[in-house]
């Protein structure tokens, strides 16, 4: 067992890829950033107004409409960019409303008022430029749609239906389906309908159309249920959205459209790698502890290789209360299971501002959910930024877990206890088959210095 220790111990000094900060110059103000972002994010951040008609949180960068453009400096040299996905890099500077960069966004604004004269989102954008009308003729009939490709990029990176695309080329480039026809992949969720800021795109009506002509009454399901948002109903009101209770519902509280305010939550399903759980909403410490992170507050928690090295927590005794300022690295909480302990870390710095009482009671709670119901505190971070830097993202989690995952049972193998089953699986609550100077060995390994009996 020592020589595996010993292996695993030198090779967790190598890996464990992590998220790094550059620190930029956005119109004078010197700001943190992370690196490779699209630096239209900090430039919002510090409230500063750049037009957008192509970009949409939660949506992969496009960079199709232009108006986002900021200039750049890099050294001696100066270009202008857009904003949504040029990436965040160290010593860059930005400026966000020199002579050039205002002369450009209104000449976009020109071209985009030119095929579009009659959509008012595009004269709106244009007003805010300083133009009233275009120097540009309409070619042939004005258009309703500026390809912005919202449509199609919430069809695929959201819903998932990847029912929309773009066809043709130059002047000739529409969005439209396969071949024309209406795609059994289209699910009515309306989210196209819903992002399209002209009120071009019509394709949740085409296809609640088609469903009334060709579906029975049993076979009529609700959109919700397609969208994996209910797990199932079927349509009562003829696909008449606009007078079901659950549509309006749905909208009321969520103030959005539904698939939009919970595509998080979609995303956060947990990702198996392995024996092991991951979310991807949540960011890891190499002490195998997690933070979720906002602007205004985090909340902290132990993750599934934790939880599941430690075995069936019967203690758990908070190490810091609400009001207390922490560190990354200070002991956060001691957990107690089949006669072991260890000391588990913060993840990042902060002040306390809630703890999880109820594992005061029910410390098995990190057992059965310990990404959600068994957090354990939510903080203020002390920066957001910076407490991401010293964090493994969602990116690099999944090769970092495998590598803990070899590690352990490499070292399980050669430490020859009750730990695996004769197929080489986990046992179940395995830690209770470890004696004292393996528990100990795998706490020092794992839980980055974590204190161990």
């Amino acid at each position: 067992m020592l020589i595996a220790y010993l292996h695993c111990r030198c090779k967790r000094k190598l890996r464990g890829k992590e998220m790094s900060l550059v620190i930029m110059k956005i119109d004078g103000h010197e700001v943190k950033a992370e690196d490779r972002e699209p630096i239209l994010k900090p430039i919002r951040d510090l409230d500063i107004d750049v037009p957008t008609l192509c970009h949409m949180d939660g949506l992969e960068p496009y960079g199709v409409c232009r108006l986002c453009i900021v200039e750049v400096l890099l050294g001696k040299r100066t270009r202008l960019v857009t904003s949504c996905n040029f990436p965040a890099g160290e010593g860059l500077e930005v400026r966000t409303n020199t002579d050039e960069v205002l002369r450009n966004r209104a000449l976009m604004a020109e071209l985009l008022l030119a095929r579009c004269p009659e959509i008012k989102k595009v004269q709106e954008i244009a007003a805010s430029l300083g133009v009233e009308k275009s120097r540009f003729k309409t070619v042939g009939q004005p258009s309703d749609c500026v390809l912005c490709g919202l449509c199609v990029r919430v069809c695929d990176e959201i819903v998932g239906a990847s029912a929309l695309g773009f066809i043709g080329r130059g002047n000739q480039r529409v969005v439209g389906t396969p071949w024309y026809v209406d795609p059994d992949s289209c699910i009515a969720c309306g989210a196209c309908t819903y992002v399209c800021p002209t009120g071009a795109m019509q394709m949740e009506a085409v296809t609640r159309e088609r469903w009334r002509k060709e579906l029975g009454e049993g076979q009529r399901l609700c959109r919700y249920a397609h969208m994996r948002l209910i797990s199932y109903k079927v349509c009562p009101n003829n696909f008449d959205c606009a007078t079901c209770e659950v549509d309006q519902r749905l909208f009321d509280e969520l103030g959005t459209h539904p698939i939009l305010a919970l595509a998080p939550g979609l995303r956060r399903q947990p990702k198996h790698v392995g024996y092991f759980i991951l979310v991807e909403d949540r960011t890891y410490f190499q002490g195998h502890t997690w933070a979720k992170l906002s602007k205004e507050h985090a909340r902290v928690g132990l993750d599934d290789f934790a939880q599941r090295l430690i075995g069936d927590i019967s203690k758990a005794v908070f190490r810091a209360g609400p009001g207390d300022v922490v560190h990354r690295g200070d002991p956060a909480v001691n957990v107690s299971s089949n006669g072991h302990s260890a000391t588990m870390l913060f993840p990042i710095p902060g002040r306390i501002t809630h703890i999880n009482s109820a594992l005061e009671d029910n410390p098995s709670l990190i057992n059965e959910d310990c990404y959600d119901r068994g957090w354990l505190y939510t903080m203020k971070p002390v920066s957001p930024y910076e407490d991401k830097s010293s964090l493994i993202g969602p990116d690099e989690a999944s090769q970092w877990i495998q590598d803990e995952s070899d590690c352990l049972f490499r070292v399980l193998t050669e430490s020859r206890s009750a730990a695996l089953s004769d197929g080489g699986e986990l046992l179940p609550n395995f830690s209770s088959n470890l004696g004292k100077e393996d528990w100990n060995r795998l706490a020092s390994m794992f839980f980055s210095g974590a204190e161990s009996s």
